[in-house]
């Protein structure tokens, strides 16, 4: 990009409420310069309500793409008529590119997970047991994405009996082959479910936060496994501290945001981006909670 954006810089953006904390703004930054392209990406405040008009005022300027963070992801599934299968799969929306015949929609982030899984741990859904803890909209993602990849059994752990049930139906009705456990609400319980599996993915918020205990205990854990959680932003969070000490193998989050964001950079400009740069990008920012 020139020194100074000039008429040619394409536009592109992350829309979030709140997106101050974003770290896609530098990541795609980083991978836009290594490869000299005209481009600027930035972060803009958008509430649910001003969804339609932020989508529709980024494709009147001739934006390239946007991405989509909490709370818009499911907004923007039931606004946009062109979905891609991952969108459709994922019942969400993270990434919009822009093109002549109007917008689309795609979700990068089972790929994202997938990529980093396999970059990381040399994992491989297919064929495994694996348990999710918390079934928001990340663990939606990360279950539905995993069955679908071919786990042979997945064991859904909640505190709330009804969203798991209705993660289970999906999983059921997207993946008829694989096995869907419904664990009891009080963690306690978990203990034996998430030993058994080769790959535990925690997708609760628990370790946002200083002073946060992990839900569950290093008893819950053993070597041999990967314990995978989503949260990005904290190096070691307290699961991933209970995991190792059981001596399995625990990964946090960043490596899963870089990928999405490189699956998103490549839907918009047909490019593979440099990973590792948009990884370096954002590592400085990474701290413990406090």
């Amino acid at each position: 990009m020139p020194a100074v954006p000039d008429s040619q810089t394409r536009l592109f953006a992350v829309f979030g409420h709140p997106v101050r904390h974003s770290l896609s703004p530098a990541m795609h930054q980083a991978a836009f310069e290594a490869l000299g392209l005209n481009a600027v990406y930035l972060a803009f405040d958008v509430e649910e309500s001003a969804l339609p008009a932020a989508l529709a005022g980024l494709s009147a300027v001739g934006a390239g793409g946007v991405n989509l963070t909490i709370p818009l992801k499911r907004r923007a599934f039931e606004l946009l008529p062109r979905l891609d299968a991952t969108a459709r799969l994922l019942g969400a929306v993270n990434t919009v590119a822009f093109r002549p015949e109007g917008m689309t929609g795609y979700n990068t982030d089972g790929i994202g997970f997938l990529r980093d899984l396999q970059a990381t741990a040399g994992f491989s859904p297919v064929g495994r047991r694996i348990c999710v803890v918390g079934c928001g909209g990340a663990g939606r993602a990360i279950a539905l994405t995993c069955a679908t990849q071919g786990a042979t059994t997945i064991a859904l752990a909640n505190r709330t009996p009804e969203r798991s049930q209705q993660l289970a139906d999906e999983v059921r009705q997207q993946a008829p082959a694989t096995r869907v456990e419904l664990l009891p609400e009080d963690p306690a319980s978990w203990i034996d479910a998430v030993r058994a599996a080769e790959l535990v993915v925690h997708c609760t918020s628990v370790g946002l936060h200083a002073g946060e205990r992990s839900v569950l205990p290093p008893a819950a854990f053993r070597a041999g496994q990967v314990v995978y959680d989503l949260i990005y932003n904290v190096p070691v969070t307290p699961c991933m501290q209970a995991a190792r000490s059981a001596g399995a193998q625990a990964i946090n989050g960043l490596g899963m945001l870089v990928h999405q964001g490189a699956a998103a950079f490549a839907i918009w400009t047909g490019q593979e981006p440099d990973v590792a740069r948009m990884r370096a990008a954002i590592e400085p920012w990474v701290r413990p909670p406090s």
